[in-house]
């Protein structure tokens, strides 16, 4: 009998880590979006069924059916620098690859990522037609932990149903609250990062915007089409390295005494976060003019630079409102979050994990974005700004907390729900033991 086939839509480190998962339970089939990243898998032995640039020109587009995208035409991070009638057509063409493929090989289960740029978005749609599991990873707040996502295009818990957890799964939760609670708690995602002046990223980052820039005259002066475009991402990192020398953050010394500390984490910039789950708040600049309308004149809102984006408040769009605004306080992404929380009453977060962090440790906490607690009691879901600026005249002593009997069962219900291992990149991703656990994962969630 045949073995049923898994589709795997390699992109960047999974294009050198998806063909490492062959099993005799599934025949792999590999699409890639970028030239570089079909190489990558044909490296390692694999074949390509489908590349998007390399097919490009020889795709026939499909007709796009009116309302066809679950976001709006504009979240693509790589796609607006195309004019209206190309961008119909890149989406005409993504809709005939994914059609393609989907139908000659019939997967039993897709398998790529949280929906983050419009050709996946297209996948889940197609997918979906065709009632086609689309497997996309999601890392549990206990480490080594992992499940899928019920809903691709977002991490909120409104999708979630945890199931009652076990003895084990407590106990996880147990450790993982205990951690924490702890003051110097760091998720694994920021930790060994490199310093804010490391010359050698710096210097990558220079050569890259250089390159990139090049391949984005070329493509758009007909040298083949590039869906993705990083030009802008390693200049922003050779900008803010540049002005790192000249302009000062805050300090939270400088904040007057007697005002209430409003808390608003930045988001790192370009993510899904932004552009698929807080689709109507992306502008973070917008946004932070916005929460500041919404501050009595008792209160200040303090930001701080997510860890892995050094240097971002020091970039022109936001010095400018940090120069027209009174009551606006930037803090430098090397301060620990929990500084801040020791002076902050509460916390307007997009989809931050300090969010989190905050609601734990019992301060009240805004959600405007999608994130996996949104639905945790105690954590106040606000639709509007409207709706923000009237809770933020409540007293800050108001309204519901989580509780760590609440948050242990969420925790505990999360790690019943998960599987062990880690698809994501990490010190052990191409270990043995975690290959195979993420396999077993692939065929538990195909049904096979």
């Amino acid at each position: 009998m045949t073995k049923p086939a898994i589709l795997f839509f390699a992109r960047g480190y999974q294009a050198d880590f998806f063909p490492t998962l062959e099993s005799d339970r599934y025949e792999s089939v590999f699409a890639t979006l970028t030239r570089g990243e079909k190489s990558a898998v044909e490296r390692q032995g694999a074949s390509v069924a489908g590349c998007f640039e390399a097919e490009y020109e020889s795709l026939i587009a499909e007709p796009v059916p009116a309302n066809y995208l679950i976001t709006s035409f504009m979240s693509d991070r790589f796609l607006g620098r195309f004019g209206d009638t190309r961008r119909h057509e890149v989406l005409g063409k993504e809709i005939a690859f994914w059609s393609r493929l989907l139908d000659t090989y019939k997967p039993a289960a897709v398998v790529n990522e949280l929906v983050a740029i419009e050709i996946s978005e297209v996948l889940l749609i197609e997918c979906r037609r065709r009632n086609i599991p689309y497997l996309a990873g999601m890392n549990c707040v206990v480490e080594d932990l992992f499940y899928w996502l019920p809903n691709p295009m977002t991490i909120s818990g409104r999708y979630l149903q945890p199931p009652e957890p076990g003895v084990s799964a407590l106990a996880a939760a147990d450790a993982y609250l205990r951690e924490v609670v702890d003051k110097e708690y760091k998720p694994f995602y920021v930790k060994n990062l490199a310093g804010r002046r490391a010359l050698r990223p710096i210097a990558v980052a220079a050569v890259k915007s250089l390159a990139w820039r090049f391949r984005k005259w070329r493509s758009m002066n007909g040298g083949g089409f590039r869906y993705e475009m990083y030009d802008e991402e390693y200049s922003k990192r050779v900008e803010v390295f540049v002005k790192g020398w000249f302009r000062r953050y805050d300090r939270l010394e400088d904040i007057p005494t007697g005002r209430e500390v409003i808390f608003f984490p930045l988001h790192q910039e370009p993510e899904a976060t932004l552009n698929y789950m807080s689709e109507f708040y992306a502008n973070q600049v917008a946004t932070i003019e916005n929460i500041l309308k919404c501050l009595s004149p008792n209160q200040v809102l303090v930001v701080k630079e997510h860890p892995v984006d050094k240097g971002s408040l020091l970039r022109p769009k936001f010095w400018e409102i940090r120069k027209r605004y009174s009551g606006l306080y930037y803090l430098p992404a090397e301060l620990h979050g929990r500084q801040v929380l020791d002076v902050a009453e509460r916390v307007v977060t997009l989809t931050s994990t300090v969010g989190w962090e905050a609601a734990v440790t019992g301060k009240k906490v805004y959600v405007l974005g999608e994130i996996f607690y949104d639905q945790l009691p105690g954590i106040e879901r606000v639709d509007d700004f409207g709706a923000l600026k009237s809770a933020l005249k409540d007293p800050a002593t108001a309204g519901e907390r989580v509780t760590i009997e609440r948050t242990r069962a969420f925790v505990a219900g999360m790690a019943e729900m998960s599987y062990p291992g880690n698809p994501f990149p990490h010190d052990r991703l191409y270990s043995r033991e975690n290959r195979d656990q993420v396999i077993h994962a692939i065929v538990d969630g195909a049904g096979i």
